[in-house]
């Protein structure tokens, strides 16, 4: 009989990983044409969002904020994406943690996997309904907001993709969630420390408004930028810094960083591809850098190292190339927050 378990386990395993390769295989991170349609066609994302002529006492949490938990799916689908959860694991700073997306059938493989890089007390195995549909954990997860005392809330919009965690997220949410009915990534948003937002003007804004921006996500001001490349998600191209200062590998867009008050520092752009150095992921004064094999590699490595960052390199040519999103896209960060909290908020089960 205990032989018998032991197979049926290690098939559901075998089955809930080809499911996961399955939708990475036949899925790129950008919206499909039938995807845009049937948003399109969705009257209710078109509907005009009224807001109160009121300013909200919380802003997106910067960039580069003191984050404590680092979230992604254990669903990898092949080798570059395995290897960038691995990596994460085992250089995340001290005193942060990760939390793993797993099914029941995967978890004590994932938990035994994971402990060859990282400590058993700063791994948290979340169990949810649909780990693969979490794959790039930057859209599908809520975006942290902080209030006047440096408290922690969750935002979330819609993401055009199915999450089946999603219902969950959106009931536990600690905000407001009356003003979500609109479709939005969070890879097409960014914070500096001031509240300002940055996000790109083209298909990946869906229907969302400069208000809704404001009063839903916070942002003091917001600053749209021209889609000049890649997928059209901001995090493919600038990344503020901290003390006034941006980085970004987008020559066209210096003179408008200027003209709003910013510094700007230039890292290596790969022109023609989708390859991109800003898709990274910041956690405290460690950087997790998209890496090629290519000359440019060193360059971009010294520019954040010349900003004070320890620099991770991941291998990212088949993510990028194949638009399966890199570092930024597969992860989501949240600052400091009651672990029981934060999975509760996200509609998460702790697995033991």
């Amino acid at each position: 009989m205990k032989i018998l378990v032991q197979a049926l386990t290690i098939l559901l395993f075998f089955y809930s990983n080809a499911q996961a390769n399955e939708f990475i295989k036949n899925n790129i991170h950008e919206a499909t044409t039938a995807e845009l349609l049937k948003l399109k066609n969705d009257n209710t994302q078109f509907e005009k969002r009224q807001y109160e002529n009121t300013v909200v006492d919380w802003r997106p949490a910067a960039e580069y904020s003191d984050f404590k938990y680092v979230l992604m799916s254990s669903e990898a689908g092949f080798t570059e994406a395995a290897n960038l959860r691995y990596t994460i694991a085992q250089n995340l700073p001290e005193g942060v943690k990760l939390v793993l997306l797993v099914s029941n059938s995967n978890a004590e493989s994932i938990k035994q996997t994971y402990l060859k890089y990282i400590s058993a007390d700063r791994l948290i195995l979340a169990k949810d309904t649909n780990i693969g549909g979490g794959f790039w954990a930057r859209d599908a997860f809520p975006y942290p907001v902080v209030n006047a005392q440096n408290q922690l809330s969750l935002v979330g919009a819609k993401y055009y993709r199915t999450f089946k965690s999603s219902p969950a997220v959106a009931a536990s949410l600690s905000l407001n969630m009356s003003k979500n009915n609109f479709t939005f990534v969070g890879g097409n948003l960014i914070a500096d420390e001031h509240g300002t937002c940055f996000t790109i003007d083209s298909e990946r804004r869906f229907t969302t408004t400069e208000n809704d921006l404001r009063h839903v996500y916070g942002c003091k001001d917001v600053k749209i930028l021209r889609h000049t490349s890649g997928i059209g998600d901001v995090d493919e191209v600038m990344k503020p810094i901290g003390n006034n200062t941006i980085l970004t590998n987008t020559a066209e867009y210096v003179n408008d960083f200027k003209a709003w008050g910013y510094n700007v520092v230039m890292i290596p752009a790969v022109p023609n591809s989708y390859r991109t150095y800003v898709n990274s992921l910041m956690v405290g004064k460690t950087v997790f850098m998209p890496t090629y094999g290519i000359a440019k590699d060193t360059d971009a490595k010294k520019v954040y190292e010349s900003l004070g960052y320890k620099v991770v390199g991941i291998t990212s040519n088949t993510l990028s190339d194949q638009m399966h999103g890199s570092v930024h896209c597969q992860t989501m960060a949240y600052p400091a927050i009651d672990e029981n909290t934060l999975l509760s908020a996200l509609g998460l089960e702790k697995l033991q």
